[in-house]
């Protein structure tokens, strides 16, 4: 769902200030589903999809390689495993062809350009399918910036630095209006 729509007050919170960048060493990363290789693709793929601005961290700076490794190795069946591995092994086939190289030898212009033409190719496939197709159909690409922005909207920098934050709610107030939000941002979970 969030693989391929992303609402206004999202885009709005990702728009939102936050404190300085952090500087992460994937070097020392050791992930658990991915080789070592893998997993720095990984990272390069997320923060193509939330990068680093001066008013958001990117999705490397909030770990966000790290939530879809141990998302992968712990909480997905080895069914859902392979249906990844599968598309991640055609993702970098389809970069290799195109442009000589693997996704994490390629330029950040070729990244993006090349992301960005799969994100067309696979909207214009979801389009006409139901959400029951939607869930055994869903492409690749799709399914990484859904893992993405719900690693990237998870973490604790994005809860309580960019969407409001109440550790402890009040009381449920079904109809807000929305001139009463907090800084027009939205809330974290």
């Amino acid at each position: 769902m969030t693989g391929y729509a992303v609402s206004a007050s999202v885009l709005g919170a990702i728009m939102q200030g936050c404190q300085a960048r952090q500087k992460v060493d994937l070097s020392k990363w050791q992930p658990m589903f991915f080789t070592k290789e893998q997993g720095l693709t990984v990272a390069a793929m997320s923060e193509q999809i939330l990068p680093y601005t001066k008013e958001s961290p990117g999705a490397t700076d909030v770990f966000v390689h790290e939530y879809i490794d141990v998302l992968l190795a712990e909480c997905t069946d080895e069914k859902g495993q392979q249906k990844f591995r599968d598309g991640f092994a055609q993702f970098e086939a389809d970069c290799q062809s195109t442009y000589g190289k693997p996704f994490g030898q390629c330029d950040a212009e070729q990244q993006l350009e090349y992301m960005n033409k799969l994100d067309v190719a696979a909207r214009a496939l979801v389009k006409p399918l139901t959400r029951a197709e939607l869930a055994e159909k869903l492409p690749f690409i799709l399914k990484f910036k859904e893992m993405t922005i719900a690693g990237y909207f998870s973490s604790k920098e994005v809860a309580m630095n960019i969407l409001n934050y109440d550790p402890v709610p009040g009381q449920y107030v079904g109809c807000y209006p929305i001139a009463e939000v907090k800084n027009g941002r939205s809330w974290a979970l």
